[in-house]
């Protein structure tokens, strides 16, 4: 059995890790829930931008534009994952990563043709060991992550190598927030576009004057696609903050499940060697007598 002063130190170990897990979880709780308000202000936009693309797709005539273009699945093929910069978040970043080689196991597809555009530290790290391309690597700390900073940059990046025909089309990887308890990893095929879509609503647009459609074509679509990855980014830092709440939850839970036990351990350890004192005393009694 071990020794007291050893269970002693254990238990304060333990106690120091467990005061550290009960501060990452507040920490991460007041992160969320300003993750969670600005994923929720700007989930409104997104979506009413995504109805726009449905019905500009059912209404105009777009087989022309480089967005609506299918080069079909042989060319080379984009793959955008959105992951996190730090861990202690639990299986948030493997899920992701899961799924994406179960989707490239189920579509039989070669690493020379994907090309990898990471957003996180975690997926870069990740990827290390693997050959394929990496056209697009950054981190989100220190960065603006808005329309005008990261996601721009990015947006601005795809839409370049995919009017060049480098890319034939384009795979979101990211989690969906669902709840404080859910977050799922979701695939969403971002280019091309479709080029008609039944559920969109009927209604056209009027552009005036006629020889800057291109031009107002070009800017809803590529306004979008800043749009679509900026509320990527949002979901997954709510649902990133969301996991690692849970996950400090759980250990602060174990650390004190672990403490009960080693407490259990210390008194039966103290009681053994009180025993062990008073048959020491006992016994010199005895030999006294004698």
């Amino acid at each position: 059995m071990p020794g007291l002063k050893s269970i002693k130190r254990k238990i304060k170990s333990i106690k120091n890790t467990g005061k550290i897990t009960r501060a990452m979880k507040m920490v991460a709780a007041a992160k969320f829930k300003r993750n969670l308000a600005a994923m929720n202000a700007y989930k409104p936009f997104a979506e009413s931008y995504m109805e726009v693309i449905k019905n500009i797709s059912a209404n105009m005539v777009l087989y022309s534009h480089p967005f609506f273009s299918n080069k079909g699945e042989s060319g080379n093929i984009g793959m955008l994952l959105v992951s996190t910069d730090r861990g202690l978040c639990g299986s948030f970043n493997l899920n992701l990563f899961k799924l994406f080689s179960e989707e490239l196991a189920n579509k039989n597809i070669e690493e020379r043709r994907i090309r990898l555009y990471l957003l996180g530290k975690k997926g870069a790290d990740y990827f290390k060991g693997h050959n394929y391309k990496m056209a697009y690597n950054s981190q989100f700390r220190g960065l603006d992550l808005g329309e005008e900073g990261l996601s721009g940059a990015l947006a601005s990046e795809i839409s370049k190598s995919f009017t060049r025909g480098e890319i034939g089309s384009l795979y979101l990887f990211s989690n969906r927030y669902v709840s404080t308890l859910s977050q799922k990893p979701t695939l969403e095929k971002v280019l091309p576009f479709d080029t008609y879509d039944e559920s969109a609503q009927k209604g056209g647009y009027l552009v005036d004057p006629v020889q800057h459609e291109d031009d107002i074509l070009d800017k809803i679509f590529n306004d979008y696609l800043r749009s679509r990855i900026y509320f990527a980014i949002l979901e997954s830092f709510a649902g990133e903050q969301a996991y690692r709440m849970n996950a400090m939850e759980n250990a602060t839970r174990n650390v004190e499940k672990l403490i009960n036990r080693l407490t259990v351990s210390y008194h039966k350890a103290r009681q053994a060697a009180v025993t062990l004192e008073i048959l020491d005393i006992v016994n010199g009694v005895n030999s006294l007598k004698q």
